[in-house]
């Protein structure tokens, strides 16, 4: 026999913030009419401790074994509802949360009838999910101590001693005979504290490496294949470039520190046709060997195959151009360097650089972005045309050596580690992290990191500070010997299931994988639970712990019930669209009361289904919003939801429904004017306001 479901719902006043927009005790009322709610109150502050223990004690004696939450954003103060439901002995998973605050008291304070009426649906919206909530458990996945770097550049020499710090066994695979990388090509070093000699670096670095006992190093090395995932990475090797023995390494956690080099500039500016046209790195190489002396007139051009089209900024070419000036004017002081530039993209401590530039006599000409010099030969020697938009004059620049910043991209070995690591990179080989801001040095799935040039173009000191962050990122989980993960994960039933491997190939993360048997299985500890594969699974064959079908389809009939030709019925991932909405509520931006949001983690968990359903029972309008590209907290999750919204017009239109009325936004967490102004010309345009 099934347990009879006793809901508790909690009605926030939040002092003045909800309570004086909307009648609380009428909502309160109301919430002990809906089915199986045993229990209603009204807090004026429910996120104090008094109420806390309050609330707590309702749970014990009422006998309550699911709770409802009404009052300000789930982004927020979900976890603190959670832990206190928890510690009444109640499973944290058995809480749902509406959020009629920054939904309804603050955007719709002039209409104190109409913000009453959305707050009760939510609640019903939220009652009509919490009676269909299950338990849920977090996941727990040994992960042992030892960690492999994947290049032997001054990133990875660095992440490798930083791990190796720490007790954990570092193994450094470098693909050549050598460590280093870069730097055994670069002369100097410059920084705040002035210029080093990248040998000398380079000389310290690798015998403080080959000193430390934690650190196993293979040069000349292979990789030939890598499986598994967080704590449990197979990783096989081939010696002396991969004509010899073979080493299997047993790895918790991986490092990519791959470096890049750079791309050369064929066609362009002569190079290739004159040998006296180099680039930045081929004059590094001669300012190393000393090779300098007696060159002649100088002319630098930036930005040569970059911020185009095609890649943006080298992000290196003005820090290494003026560095590279001053010392070709300290070999030369009485001959001429120029360095012709669009724009000097510098950070504050190498502006300094360009002063000391000045004050050695290089030029500085900056040319506009449509117009670029133009080069030929004069008389033998090079001739540099460029415009000077700072002094509007046209000069012409004899030259003995013409320099090219020119453009990077991944080294050559990026295709194999993408494929072996199962990770992304861009069109010029350069890896890719799993977001911008919230995982910088991180790869999608976890126990994955990278640094330094292996994700762009980077100084010597970013490369040194990135290499430290991406070893502390994997050294967290192998410090606490696991790694957990939250209990909203998918949930895969075989029964139906017809074995197309759809959700394994899609997973952002890695963690379905599939047996001999073409089974797809979870790995629970690596699901992040976007939903992705959920929305997209033919035979419906996966649940989302706590936003199952079931849930959020409960939570769309119960937004319809009553008249929803007057409604627009949305979906929003919790990460970025719920920050713009709650920021709309933040601003106190007014805005129609005809919404009735449903959060979902992420836009793609948002199923062809749902919308449909949305539609059959007579919605005005369904939006659907997500992550503002190219960023998404699931990697993938817009990309994928554009399409499948694609594939829902077109389905929907096959069986009559005017799809103007379905409706795509992206919005940032901190965009709640984007927000507002989507509902309210939504509902202009439905014939809603």
């Amino acid at each position: 026999m099934s347990e009879e479901i006793r809901v508790g719902v909690f009605v926030c006043d939040c002092g003045s913030n909800i309570a004086g927009f909307v009648d609380v005790p009428g909502v309160v009322e109301y919430a002990k009419t809906l089915p199986d709610v045993a229990f209603a109150d009204e807090g004026r502050w429910s996120c104090s401790v008094d109420y806390l223990s309050k609330l707590q004690n309702a749970v014990k004696e009422q006998k309550l074994n699911r709770v409802v939450i009404a009052s300000c954003t789930p982004r927020t103060h979900e976890p603190l509802f959670k832990n206190s439901v928890r510690e009444a002995g109640l499973n944290p998973y058995l809480l749902e949360f509406v959020s009629i605050r920054e939904q309804v008291s603050w955007v719709h304070m002039h209409d104190r009838e109409a913000a009453t009426l959305k707050a009760k649906e939510m609640v019903k919206m939220g009652v009509a999910k919490a009676r269909l909530l299950e338990e849920g458990h977090e996941i727990q996945l040994p992960v042992g101590q030892d960690a492999m770097i994947i290049g032997g550049g001054i990133a990875g020499m660095n992440a490798a001693l930083a791990v190796a710090k720490q007790g954990f066994k570092a193994y450094l695979v470098e693909r050549k005979p050598e460590l280093g990388g870069l730097l055994k090509e670069l002369a100097v070093i410059s920084g705040e504290h002035g210029e080093m000699t990248a040998a000398d670096i380079l000389k310290e670095r690798v015998s403080q490496v080959e000193a430390d006992p934690n650190v196993t190093v293979y040069t000349d090395c292979v990789i030939e294949a890598v499986e598994g995932y967080i704590g449990n990475y197979k990783v096989k090797l081939k010696l002396n470039g991969g004509s010899d023995q073979n080493v299997d390494l047993n790895i918790s956690t991986i490092v990519v520190a791959t470096g890049m080099e750079e791309i050369a500039p064929e066609g362009l500016f002569l190079y290739g046709e004159d040998e006296r046209v180099i680039t930045l790195l081929q004059l590094e190489k001669k300012l190393k060997e000393n090779a300098v002396s007696g060159v002649g007139d100088t002319v630098f051009i930036s930005c040569v195959n970059s911020k185009n089209e095609q890649r943006g900024c080298c992000n290196i070419g003005c820090h290494v151009s003026v560095k590279d000036a001053v010392a070709l004017k300290k070999a030369n002081p009485d001959s001429k360097v120029y360095i012709c530039y669009r724009d000097m993209s510098l950070i504050r401590e190498e502006h300094f650089a360009i002063d000391a530039a000045k004050q050695a006599g290089v030029k500085f000409l900056r040319f506009p972005d449509a117009k670029y010099p133009e080069v030929s030969k004069v008389d033998g020697r090079l001739m540099v045309k460029v415009q000077d938009i700072l002094s509007g004059r046209e000069f012409e620049l004899p030259a003995d050596l013409l320099v090219l910043a020119t453009a990077f991209k991944g080294n050559e070995t990026v295709q194999d580690i993408k494929g072996q690591l199962k990770v992304s990179a861009s069109a010029d080989g350069f890896f890719q992290e799993r977001h911008i801001k919230l995982g910088p040095v991180d790869f999608a799935a976890d126990g994955l990191a990278l640094a330094g040039c292996a994700k762009s173009p980077k100084t010597f000191k970013e490369s040194c500070e990135e290499s430290l962050a991406a070893a502390m990122r994997v050294s967290i989980p192998m410090a606490n010997g696991h790694i957990e993960a939250e209990g909203i994960v998918a949930d895969i039933d075989l029964t139906d299931c017809t074995k197309c491997g759809l959700c394994a190939k899609k997973c952002p993360y890695g963690a379905i994988r599939v047996n001999e048997n073409k089974e797809p299985a979870v790995i629970k500890a690596l699901c992040k639970g976007c939903g992705l594969c959920a929305a997209d699974c033919p035979s419906n064959s996966i649940q989302i712990v706590h936003f199952s079908d079931e849930q959020i389809l409960a939570a769309v009939e119960a937004a319809l019930e009553d008249n929803p030709e007057k409604k627009i019925l949305g979906f929003i991932c919790h990460w970025c669209a719920h920050g713009g909405v709650d920021m709309a509520g933040v601003s106190r931006l007014q805005y129609p009361p005809v919404g009735r949001m449903i959060r979902v983690m992420c836009s793609a968990r948002v199923s062809i289904k749902m919308i449909e359903r949305a539609f059959e029972l007579g919605a005005a309008g369904v939006l659907v919003a997500g992550c503002e590209f190219p960023t998404c907290h699931y990697i993938s999750g817009n990309y994928e939801c554009e399409k499948r919204i694609n594939r829902a017009k077109k389905k929907l239109a096959k069986k009559g429904y005017d799809v103007d009325k379905l409706w795509l936004t992206w919005c940032s967490a901190a965009d709640g004017p984007k927000y507002a102004n989507t509902m309210r010309d939504m509902a202009k345009q439905l014939g809603l306001s």
